[in-house]
């Protein structure tokens, strides 16, 4: 088995290099990885010009390249270019910090394991519920176990995983929830406006996020993540609500 790994936190980060030494007891490891932090890029992908690598060494790791690019970029060039080999998994990850609700939307990690899906890879995205944790252990271990299962279903090439580890000790996790929706996210970030040896900028500094919890379900992501299980979440792209194709159709 082929596994490329990926992330959207740079190739030199701790929750990297323990996926790929975990992932490598199954198969043989490759890696494409951006060279520096690429947070919040989405599914951001280079179309044209020319994208820097270079080759790097990572134990346990078959081939193991830097790319000057996004999340996505990895996992497309991994794909199409850079690995030789056919790829049957692609796992992006271990992310710092939890990917749930909406965030799902700006996550480079996830953005990753979409570029793999759309080009009909198995793929999965995997996150700690920390920034400050270096025990990617138990989320390494879950990841694997969840990836050997995903493999086994004959419908694997028709969605993708989402899955968010809770940053507690490994006998403390509960078990895993397969979440069927995410929740509502709300961002207290300050904003000011600033001016800089005559330039104008927009400054932004992170304050904190909070979850709307009124309608508390575990099969809200963040919520069994919350308590204390693992949440797993099946995504596609397909964005069409067809629950109101018929309201649009009555407009026009």
């Amino acid at each position: 088995m082929n596994i490329l790994i990926t992330n959207d936190d740079g190739i030199d980060s701790i929750g990297l290099r323990t996926l790929a030494r975990k992932f490598s007891e199954i198969g043989d490891v490759y890696v494409v990885a951006p060279e520096g932090e690429r947070s919040s890029n989405s599914h951001c992908l280079n179309i044209k010009g020319k994208i820097r690598y270079e080759e790097r060494i990572i134990p346990q790791v078959k081939k193991a390249y830097a790319l000057w690019g996004t999340p996505a970029d990895c996992a497309h060039m991994g794909i199409r270019v850079l690995v030789e080999e056919k790829i049957d998994l692609l796992v992006s990850g271990i992310n710092r910090g939890r990917n749930v609700s909406t965030d799902i939307i700006y996550s480079g990690t996830i953005g990753a394991a979409r570029e793999a899906f759309i080009d009909g890879i198995p793929a999965m995205a995997l996150s700690l519920n920390s920034f400050t944790s270096d025990e990617y252990e138990a989320a390494a271990d879950y990841g694997l176990r969840i990836a050997m299962a995903y493999l086994e279903s004959e419908n694997r090439k028709d969605y993708f995983l989402n899955v968010n580890v809770p940053a507690i000790p490994e006998e403390q996790i509960k078990g895993i929830m397969v979440c069927d929706r995410v929740g509502d996210v709300f961002y207290n970030d300050d904003y000011s406006l600033i001016e800089e040896e005559g330039i104008s900028y927009i400054r932004i500094e992170n304050n904190n996020m909070a979850f709307d919890m009124k309608d508390y379900d575990l099969c809200i992501d963040y919520c069994a993540l919350d308590a204390g299980y693992v949440s797993v979440s099946p995504l596609k792209n397909d964005h069409i609500d067809l629950e109101h194709v018929k309201d649009v159709e009555g407009l026009l």
